[in-house]
């Protein structure tokens, strides 16, 4: 039996485990879920994170399933893909090749075609390989020859390294992982041919089509006798087995080097180099030159009894004696031996040694009670000594045969997907949960960037202090407004516009100053802000006109708006996320405190100073002007990202709204009430204390409903639904934000005004719930892109202050116009509109009205229904659809509907699959009585190949399929040729209604969409966007519609359908 359960107690806990096991082996993973508290542990065994396994040297731990090869270490039994030696004896070079890379055991014309195909790449290597191999030393090792020569052969084939072309130029791409192996092999055994020749002084000899790959790489390697000038047959025929038998040896270290770093989905040459420099240590290949240079040391057969004598005593080292795998003799041994004989090396004296030594060693009970036996290093470097190689480049030679397994490892590994090789250690520092000072010259001295809850409290008040500049002068400007007016002879209406042009400065400037102090450090941000600011003061405390107030506000407003985003930056550089909300309250000081502090200040400085005083009170700091310019872009590209631009949205849209009721407050004050504008500045108090109490509230609650569903889920930080537990305080207020908002407006005066009390309790409320969910919105951003918390606090200082702009241009004529009543009744309008596309339109289905539903699962999935959040879609999907016609053929299209390529936002093709039928498979999971049936491909039938979702993170990327019915005449339209290769380039910009359109497919049959949560790591562009297939057009295809495009698809898209047939 070698499945079941394995039953664990885990005495730290007493918690019962069921750990299942498969083919008598458990999943390490499994083991994960063995946890216990960590506290009072040494935070370096990671207690908390599940037990792990400590397995030094890999002795009892698989990594891969193969296919390739098996090893039975009880009864000595090795097989090549189900072949036995005896069965392979007489396989040549190419059968081995062609058994154990492609699975099969080759037909004579398969065999000859792979035989032109490798000889073919042997006589392309480039001459520059040639050349950097033979300006080397010969007398140096053939280690560094070899390593040099493959990495010269890479360097001049740059398209075939992944990162310099596409990640998955290999991984699951059937073509290009065959081309890659029969180029490799070849490369290979002519830079070995190179390193051999040259070391031997004499010239190279190219191959020949009508030699086999070993007598083609006896010929490189000046391997030749001097009667014939041809390859000795007997030596040829020792070197064909002994490469049958050395093709392959599981997960032996060469195999493993390459597969580790083939793990990273790498070339194959890079692989073959981590697998030359392994099979060179002592321990591996490189035992056969340290066998040799014993038995050297040993010098005859009658020392043979004092080395094993030494042996024993630890004072000798025996190579080639004993396996890790196999406990007996290892079933290599006497096939080598036969070769042995062929080669008569009966006078070879170093043999005579070897055999002694077995003999001795064989009757001695150390040996036999340990299970040390002779490996097939012992004998093998005698067949490679004899043929003719130099000891030391045996290592070498035997990687021109185990170069075999090599590919079929590497080839295996890219079809199966497999996962990136990260093993964890134990952390053995006895001061494990201490921190060491970097600079023991100053052991008392902590790190700079360690702060104190003390500090972090004192740091992030002084960001919000410093934030505070850009709101005050906004708000301190109000309670003047009509003074203002009234002594520059201008209109209310014309003054409110100097409101306008400030915010959307304040919006403006953020895009450069918050790239700025991303990339250049927070300081230098500051000192250009207030640099700005205060030159600007001094001109507007001295200018007396209504052109120079207007421009001077907009570049004061330049010139403070940057403090707003800083303060979120800083306080993300020395909080954690747990910490976030009380933490960012504190940033929000400014815009909390600034709508009643400012107009208090505004109205006594006004009333008893005069106006141009409100310019005067602002402190200064000297600085120098940083060179260094910014592009914006990468702050307006945030505004096109989902979810990050919906909420930037929210945000301006709730901020706007508390802007359209400030802005309108004095000049209702003053007309309502008469009061003075030391009195309108005082009516700013209730405002102050909501947004204070506000911050408060906000703060601790949010860090209180995070702590509460970290500790609920049990959650790893990494995996956190961090956007849960912000929105689960923030939904709420937001659904009564608009009550407040709709009293105001009901209470509003037509005949009668309303109590005084009653419009500043009014006003107390509104601020309370506006900035409340404003603050939660800004810890969200920041959540969300907390590596650059300057750029994204700044994009939304640019949404809120553009809205906020409108609604301050708009909220005067607006009251003059049609009155308060209405005024605020539409703000409220506004917000409950939103609400209502946010949280109905954007999710609704992506899919046509009533369609089927087109089932499908990946293999690590259940079946996926519309909407459905799915974990691994790395494979290829099994799909299903109900009342297919089993006599039709279907076309299936799979693509990501958002998103963001070159800072466009898009629709991006992942699979386009024509010619699929269906088929009746009995899997287990399909209800065949309901008419549901499998869908697949014809063979032979080529399609744009499938690329994994691989969705930002924290991201809401939106992926669909749609099955279409597959016309007998349908015709590919040849202007959208470029979406086969399996890149961004290629697939970005792909116009669905276009494509469907010129193929004539008519509406879907079915369709499905999912979102995914990708644990991988994140692959990033680097191509630019094509010409011909851009966001804004895609090629403009004969007989299209000039108006289909990806951008009016996306347009569609956003009403709530695609819209892909008419």
């Amino acid at each position: 039996m070698s499945s079941g359960v394995l039953h664990i107690v885990d005495s730290r806990t007493k918690q019962k485990y069921e750990i299942p096991i498969r083919r008598n082996v458990i999943s390490a993973v499994d083991l994960k879920s063995i946890r216990a508290p960590a506290a009072g542990t040494d935070r370096g065994d990671h207690v908390a994170d599940g037990l792990r396994v400590h397995d030094p040297g890999l002795q009892n731990t698989t990594v891969i399933e193969s296919a390739i090869s098996y090893s039975d270490h009880e009864r000595g039994l090795l097989l090549f893909r189900g072949y036995t030696l005896s069965q392979l004896w007489d396989s040549d070079f190419e059968d081995m090749l062609h058994l154990l890379v492609w699975g099969t055991y080759p037909t004579i014309q398969q065999k000859k075609d792979l035989n032109r195909k490798l000889t073919d790449q042997m006589l392309a290597v480039p001459d520059s390989v040639h050349r950097t191999i033979r300006g080397l030393p010969r007398t140096t090792s053939p280690l560094p020859l070899i390593l040099a020569g493959l990495s010269a052969y890479l360097a001049c084939l740059p398209d075939t390294i992944p990162a310099s072309t596409h990640a998955s130029l290999y991984q699951g791409n059937l073509p290009n992982v065959d081309h890659a192996v029969i180029r490799t092999v070849a490369a290979y055994g002519v830079i070995f041919g190179l390193v051999n020749s040259h070391r031997k002084g004499i010239d190279f000899q190219p191959p020949s089509q009508e030699n086999s790959y070993c007598a083609n790489l006896f010929i490189m390697a000046g391997l030749l006798d001097r009667h014939s000038s041809r390859p000795d047959p007997t030596k040829l025929s020792c070197f064909r087995r002994f490469a049958m038998l050395n093709a392959d040896h599981g997960m032996a270290l060469t195999v493993f080097s390459a597969l580790v770093t083939a793990s990273s989905l790498t070339d194959p040459i890079s692989c073959l180099i981590s697998a030359v420099a392994a099979a060179y240590g002592p321990l591996h290949f490189g035992a056969t030159v340290s066998a040799q240079r014993t038995l050297r040391e040993i010098g005859s057969t009658d020392k043979v009894p004092e080395f094993i004598e030494g042996v024993k005593n630890g004072r000798m080292k025996l190579f080639g004696y004993g396996h890790r795998s196999y406990k007996g003799l290892d079933p290599r041994v006497r096939p080598i031996q036969s070769i042995l004989k062929d080669l008569d090396l009966s006078s070879n004296d170093y043999l005579k040694i070897t055999e002694r030594i077995e003999e001795v060693a064989s009757a001695d009970d150390y040996f036999r009670h340990r299970g040390l036996y002779p490996n097939a290093d012992f004998y093998g470097n005698f067949v490679f000594t004899a043929i003719g190689f130099d000891p030391d480049i045996i290592p070498a030679a035997m990687l021109t045969q185990r170069i075999i397994g090599i590919m079929a490892h590497w080839r295996e590994y890219m079809l199966a997907r497999g996962k990136l090789f990260r093993p964890s250690h134990i952390y053995t520092d006895g001061s494990s949960t201490e921190i060491t000072p970097l600079l023991q010259s100053h052991p008392g001295k902590e790190r700079y960037s360690v702060f104190s809850i003390r500090q972090k409290r004192l740091i992030i008040l002084t960001a919000a202090i410093a934030s505070t500049f850009s709101p005050i002068s906004a708000n301190i400007y109000y309670p003047a407004l009509n003074s203002i007016a009234a002594d520059l002879g201008e209109t209310s209406s014309k003054i409110n516009i100097t409101i306008t042009t400030y915010m959307i400065c304040q919006g403006l400037a953020p895009t450069l100053t918050g790239s700025f102090a991303d990339q250049a450090g927070r300081r230098p941000a500051y000192i250009l802000c207030f640099l700005i600011y205060i030159i600007s003061n001094i001109a507007l405390a001295i200018q007396h006109s209504y052109p120079a107030l207007l421009v001077l506000r907009a570049i004061q407003s330049s010139g403070s708006s940057g403090t707003v985003a800083l303060a979120s930056a800083v306080a993300a550089d020395v909080i954690t996320s747990a910490e976030r909300g009380t933490y960012m309250s504190i940033t929000s000081l400014g815009n909390i405190l600034a709508p009643s502090l400012g107009p208090i200040l505004g109205g006594v400085l006004s009333e008893y100073l005069g106006w141009q005083s409100i310019f005067c009170t602002e402190p200064a700091l000297q600085a120098q002007l940083p060179k260094r310019m910014i592009n914006p872009l990468s702050t307006l590209s945030l505004l096109f990202h989902l979810p990050t631009g919906l909420i930037l949205l929210s945000n301006g849209l709730i901020f706007a709204s508390y802007y359209a009721i400030t802005a309108g407050l004095p000049s209702q004050l003053r007309s309502i009430y008469g009061l003075s504008d030391l009195n309108i500045g005082l009516s700013f108090i209730p405002m102050g204390a909501g947004t204070l109490l506000s911050a408060t509230f906000n703060g601790i609650i949010v860090d209180w409903n995070y702590r509460r569903m970290i500790a609920k889920d049990r959650q790893d930080i990494e995996d956190f639904e961090v956007e849960k537990a912000r929105l689960g305080v923030g939904g709420p207020v937001t659904l009564l934000a608009p009550i407040p908002i709709l009293l105001y407006a009901l209470t509003a005066p037509e005949t009668h005004p309303p109590p005084l009390a009653l419009t500043l309790t009014l006003i107390f409320t509104i601020s309370f719930t506006l900035t409340t969910i404003y603050n939660i919105l800004n810890i969200l951003l920041v959540d969300l892109h907390y590596t650059t918390p300057a750029t994204i606090m700044a994009t939304n200082n640019l949404v809120r202050c553009f809205l906020g702009a409108a609604a301050t241009a708009l909220v005067h004529p607006c009251i003059q116009r049609w009155g308060v009543r209405l005024t605020y009744c539409g703000t409220m309008l506004c917000i409950l509109l939103y609400l209502l596309w946010t949280g109905v339109v954007c999710q609704i289905s992506p899919l046509p009205a009533d369609i089927p539903i087109l089932y499908f699962r990946y293999p690590e999935t259940s079946w996926i229904y519309p909407g459905d959040v799915v974990l691994k879609s790395t494979d290829l999907p099994i799909i299903s659809a109900r009342g297919l016609n089993p006599e039709l053929t279907y076309l299936l299209l799979f693509f990501d509907l958002d998103v963001i390529y070159d800072m466009n936002a898009t629709v991006a093709l992942h699979w386009y699959q024509p010619d699929m039928l269906c088929v009746m498979q009995d899997t287990g999971l399909l209800d065949m009585s309901n008419n549901k049936r499998i869908l697949d491909r014809i063979d032979g039938s080529m399609g744009a190949e499938y690329i994994a979702p691989r969705p930002p993170p924290f991201s809401h990327h939106r992926y669909v399929y749609l099955l279409f019915t597959q016309k007998g005449d349908y015709q590919f339209p040849q202007c959208y040729s470029h979406i086969f290769p399996q890149t961004a380039r290629a697939r970005a910009g792909f116009d669905i209604q276009q494509f469907v359109d010129l193929a004539s497919l008519g509406a879907p049959v079915a369709g499905n969409y999912f979102i995914v949560e990708y644990d991988g790591p994140v692959i990033e562009p680097t191509a630019t966007a094509s010409p011909t297939t851009t966001w804004l057009r895609s090629i403009l295809c004969e007989g299209s519609d000039p108006m289909g495009s990806a951008a009016a698809a996306k347009a569609c898209e956003m009403e709530g359908s695609l819209q892909i047939v008419m």
